[in-house]
């Protein structure tokens, strides 16, 4: 027997491994979640490629300069008016939130550290660095100041059209291509319909419409003519087009509208809409530091309300949160008062922070109570809440929880207890409540 002819070699020896020296690993040896994982990359990468590198979102970085947040003149005044007839005491940190929820009422005095130069529209506050962008903003927004616009009855245009030129945006008619006022026509509509598009844009969305019902539709429409009259010559001015218009206050009235500074004053609202975005950013940056820590507005309305003798006064302790109102306060002399006055007087002195409903138990003791709060004897607080007259009168919940009694009998105060079980709380939605009647009054009057 031939011993050769056994292979005692083990069976996994004899199969190619599939790897050596120098052989690189075919790709269909990986596991499927790496080839899945691998794809998706490439995906990516393909992605990222193809992306437009013209719609990436440009980083404009905030203008340099040093922008002041006070209040508006004409918001102020309306405020000091709506305070001058109220007796409750209010957070000066509250109303000056009035005035920086609403960009309306907050004026800006913005400081450029460069040599950067606005230019302002008088009429409206509109601001920019260039003076084309101001006059362009006069001539289409303050147009109706000085033209009255009318429609006027025309003969139909004459003349063989082949085709008609139509707003593929809004569908009108614009005529045909050939007529001799066809580009003041698309300026018209352009400065009318569409202001913030430029012309070449616009004209890239005009069509040529070969119809002939559209032809005659387009005749019917030409008919009525827009044309502009002076309102400095009454009756007798001439109607122009709007092209000729806008030429006039080019020449007339831009030259005076339009006003060249260093230092801007304008309110947020426009700053905000501004076309210069260096302008706006640093402008938002500065409203949102001041909504933080309100510093700069506060200061400025304590010196608008002690300009008008408003009284301040700082609650708990000297650190306390300061409150202003147009009440002179003194103490109450209770020795010397009637016993009704005396009552309730001695009550809120006991029970600070007590609420109406606690102090009141019918007709003449709120009559009492308001006399007391008329007079500057008892600090009414906005939020509903009475405090005794002293250096610092105490205000806040944690007052109400050392005491929480009620001047009314005990038959009554007890329903009271049930119908309010959290004064605390109600004193800071009645705060809230009477700083909105202020907001909504005073946007009413602003408006």
């Amino acid at each position: 027997m031939d011993i050769g002819v056994f292979d005692f070699t083990p069976a996994w020896a004899k199969k190619d491994a599939g790897v050596s020296i120098g052989k690189i690993r075919n790709e269909s040896n990986e596991r499927p979640e790496r080839k899945a994982l691998k794809k998706s990359f490439d995906r990516s990468n393909d992605r990222k490629a193809r992306r437009d590198v013209s719609q990436r979102r440009e980083f404009t970085p905030p203008l340099d300069a040093d922008v002041k947040v006070l209040p508006d003149t004409k918001a102020l005044g309306t405020i000091i008016r709506k305070l001058q007839n109220d007796s409750h005491a209010y957070k000066l940190k509250d109303l000056a939130y009035f005035f920086l929820d609403n960009p309306s009422s907050i004026l800006l005095k913005v400081m450029p550290k460069d040599e950067t130069v606005f230019f302002q529209c008088k009429a409206c506050s509109f601001a920019s660095t260039s003076r084309d962008e101001v006059v362009a903003h006069v001539v289409s927004s303050h147009i109706n100041d000085y033209y009255d616009v009318k429609e006027v009855e025309t003969e139909p245009p004459s003349g063989n059209f082949n085709s008609v030129a139509r707003c593929s945006i809004s569908g009108i008619l614009l005529g045909p291509p050939n007529i001799h006022d066809f580009n003041s026509v698309i300026k018209e509509v352009l400065a009318v319909r569409f202001p913030n598009m430029s012309e070449e844009e616009y004209r890239s969305k005009i069509e040529i419409v070969r119809d002939e019902a559209l032809i005659n539709e387009w005749r019917a429409q030409a008919t009525k003519k827009t044309l502009y009259f002076s309102k400095s010559e009454g009756g007798s001015a001439a109607g122009i087009t709007r092209e000729q218009a806008e030429g006039e206050i080019k020449r007339n009235f831009a030259p005076s509208l339009v006003q060249r500074q260093k230092n801007l004053m304008i309110t947020a609202d426009k700053a905000l809409s501004s076309p210069v975005k260096s302008l706006a950013k640093a402008v938002r940056i500065a409203i949102d530091r001041e909504r933080r820590a309100p510093q700069s507005m506060c200061y400025a309305l304590h010196g608008a309300f002690h300009h008008r003798k408003f009284n301040f006064f700082r609650v708990n302790d000297s650190r306390g949160q300061e409150f202003v109102s147009r009440t002179e306060y003194k103490v109450f002399d209770s020795k010397h008062a009637i016993e009704e006055l005396r009552k309730i007087a001695d009550f809120i002195e006991q029970n600070p922070c007590s609420m109406k409903n606690e102090i009141v138990t019918d007709s003449d003791s709120e009559k009492q109570l308001n006399w007391l709060v008329s007079t500057g004897h008892v600090v009414a607080f906005s939020n509903g809440a009475f405090s005794a007259v002293e250096k610092f009168p105490k205000y806040g919940p944690q007052w109400r929880r050392k005491t929480g009694k009620s001047l009314k009998p005990a038959k009554d105060a007890a329903p009271a207890e049930a119908e309010n079980p959290a004064p605390e709380a109600g004193q800071a939605d009645a705060e809230n409540n009477a700083i909105g009647n202020i907001k909504d009054e005073s946007s009413t009057e602003l408006a």
